[in-house]
């Protein structure tokens, strides 16, 4: 052994610097390995509220789903004795109507006096005013009728799930009939991109109400474009693990983040009073969340919107996705 080897003091240097090499690479070590476990707890923090979110979302719209049945139900019955009694008044109208004609032709065939008294009252009734007027009252008040009738459809829509009529469909013919359905409102200036993919496995769902989803959200990209100097829509189908997945994208005005927490809750809209319910999204999102499928959505204010659908494909069906 050499001289530095036995000298006492270096053997204990060496020994403790050994020592605490091993304490710093432990040390290291565990750091590191905090550090990825604290990432990961952060990450499954994240993933947790998330979830706990969307819960809280699911039960927000269950909840009034379950209202919506109620006051679809409540207001539907009223409803119908108001718009049978509306058409019982435009009967009594057309009578007055006929009966009101009548004595004026009848006028002149009165007395002077007679015709004197007759203008009088004409007059201080203002039946002339009232025959000339209440055809419009009533046509206003049948059309505030039907807007009612369509928000208790939407209502009832909202709160139903139609387990029954549904067949295997192939997605892209649900597109193309959606397609020509809406033909006017896409036609005025709008490019439309179309990226279907071929041989898709087909879907178990119910085709008019996923033609409605279609049909709903290409309506609203053709709305969000109506200022665009170059409105372009783009539609692609493509398969994705168990899912056959619907995107439609526009270069519209996009959307805020508020107005998207809020895009599928009812009553929720944008537009003014008067051009829409607030029903459409949130039957779009009860319709894909009845079929088990998901839907998300992707805008920024300014930069247009993405909404991508995903359906699952049955056991039967889903080894088309590799296959097909």
């Amino acid at each position: 052994m050499s001289e530095s080897s036995s000298n006492p003091f270096e053997v204990a240097y060496h020994r403790e610097r050994k020592i605490r090499r091993a304490a710093e690479q432990l040390l290291e070590d565990k750091t590191r390995l905090l550090h990825q476990r604290n990432i990961e707890l952060s990450r499954t923090n994240e993933r947790l509220i998330e979830q706990q979110t969307n819960m809280l979302k699911q039960e927000k719209l269950a909840t009034l789903g379950t209202l919506a049945a109620g006051v679809a139900h409540e207001i539907n019955n009223p409803l119908a004795f108001v718009t049978s009694n509306m058409s019982a008044l435009d009967d009594y109208h057309n009578a007055y109507h006929e009966m009101f004609q009548f004595v004026k032709n009848m006028r002149e065939r009165l007395s002077e006096d007679k015709t004197a008294d007759l203008d009088v009252a004409i007059k201080k009734l203002d039946l002339e005013y009232l025959d000339h007027d209440l055809p419009m009252l009533m046509k206003e008040t049948m059309e505030g009728l039907d807007r009612v009738k369509k928000i208790v459809l939407s209502l009832r829509n909202f709160a139903r799930s139609q387990e029954g009529e549904r067949a295997y469909i192939d997605i892209n013919e649900g597109i193309n009939s959606t397609l020509r359905l809406i033909q006017s409102e896409i036609k005025r200036g709008i490019e439309l991109k179309l990226e279907l993919q071929d041989g898709l496995p087909k879907v178990n769902c119910n085709p008019s109400e996923i033609n409605q989803v279609i049909l709903n959200i290409i309506v609203n990209s053709a709305h969000a474009t109506k200022d665009e100097q170059h409105p372009l829509i783009r539609i692609a189908s493509f398969a994705e693990e168990k899912y056959v997945c619907l995107a439609i994208e526009d270069n519209g005005y996009g959307m805020s983040q508020h107005t998207i927490d809020n895009l599928f809750v009812p009553f929720f809209t944008t537009k003014p009073i008067g051009e829409g319910t607030g029903m459409g999204m949130a039957i779009v999102h009860k319709i894909i969340e009845d079929h088990g499928g998901e839907m998300h959505v992707n805008s920024e204010e300014g930069k247009g919107s993405r909404f991508t659908i995903k359906l699952p494909v049955s056991l039967d069906h889903k080894e088309q996705i590799y296959t097909g």
